[in-house]
């Protein structure tokens, strides 16, 4: 079927009014007016409404404008998040990285600690004691040189760690002494496990352990406190060279001595006299003694 072509000139004519009466009598009643009156009411139904331009220029403005909020809130919310990330690698790179907490008794003086659970240290003269948290929070582990005495809360598994050997114990009081190649534990309350290469003994109060190079013994002593934590050095059958290693620790002095292979001192010195201190040991073990100046003391046979 041919698509319907109005006679162009007629529908022309009959826009412009230009069609006589006659000739507008014959137009209304054709079959082609009918027919372009059904095209054009089609086309009516399908065109477009009449377009509001102040209300169209509005509707897009407010759409652009809800768009840029939207996009401030998500730089806004991508800008909050990388300083969230940022901050929280930042603190977990000072968490991983933050340093130990030690501590280092000078000569001359002792020094107390409280470590993060309540357990107390008391470190002698010249000693060190530091841990980290990696130790800490699984298992309460520190690391010690020299010599200290804990009095540990109740808890979990507390263990010192030295170049020598190792204590573990869980509430307790003990002193622990790791010098050069000399160990010794002793414990005055609870009980004690000391591991060393060699071996491992159990300790109940008054009870030690002493390991001197590669020789290893038990001992027994006062369950009490040792001396040096009210201001005396005790010693029971210890050699007379680190008898007077001690009390260059305590006195911050240096002492030339003779050679002494053998030769053991059982006895106590104060920490607040060196006279009183030299007369004790060299009037034990026959010695004599001179002090050349504040820092130097010579002993001679």
């Amino acid at each position: 079927m041919e698509p319907y072509q109005p006679d162009n000139e007629m529908l022309l004519r009959w826009l412009n009014g230009e069609l006589s009466e006659e000739a507008l009598n014959r137009w209304e009643d054709s079959d082609s007016r009918r027919r372009w009156q059904a095209v054009q009411s089609a086309l009516e139904r399908g065109a477009l409404p009449p377009m509001d331009k102040e209300t169209a220029l509005k509707r897009l403005l407010t759409v652009r404008e809800a768009r840029g909020r939207a996009r401030t809130r998500r730089l806004r919310l991508l800008w909050t998040a990388g300083i969230a990330a940022a901050i929280g690698g930042l603190a977990l790179m000072l968490w991983l990285f933050r340093p130990a907490e030690e501590w280092r008794a000078p000569l001359t003086a002792s020094e107390a600690v409280t470590l993060p659970d309540g357990s107390e240290v008391k470190l002698n003269a010249g000693s060190y004691l530091r841990y980290e948290d990696s130790w800490w929070r699984p298992n309460r582990q520190v690391e010690l040189e020299g010599e200290a005495y804990f009095s540990v809360a109740k808890g979990g598994a507390f263990e010192v760690h030295t170049p020598l050997g190792k204590v573990r114990v869980l509430g307790t009081r003990f002193n622990v002494f790791a010098r050069e190649q000399r160990f010794e534990v002793y414990c005055t309350e609870g009980k004690v496990l000391v591991l060393t290469a060699a071996r491992q003994d159990t300790l109940l109060p008054g009870q030690g352990v002493r390991t001197a190079g590669a020789t290893t013994d038990t001992f027994t002593t006062e369950a009490i406190p040792p001396g040096w934590t009210e201001g005396q050095s005790t010693f029971q059958s210890a050699p007379l060279a680190d008898v007077f290693r001690d009390m260059e620790r305590q006195y911050g002095i240096q002492i030339q001595t003779p050679e002494l292979p053998g030769r053991t001192f059982s006895g106590r010195f104060p920490h607040d006299n060196l006279e009183v201190a030299l007369k004790a040991v060299c009037g034990a073990m026959g010695l004599k003694y001179q002090v050349l100046d504040g820092k130097r003391v010579l002993i001679s046979e």
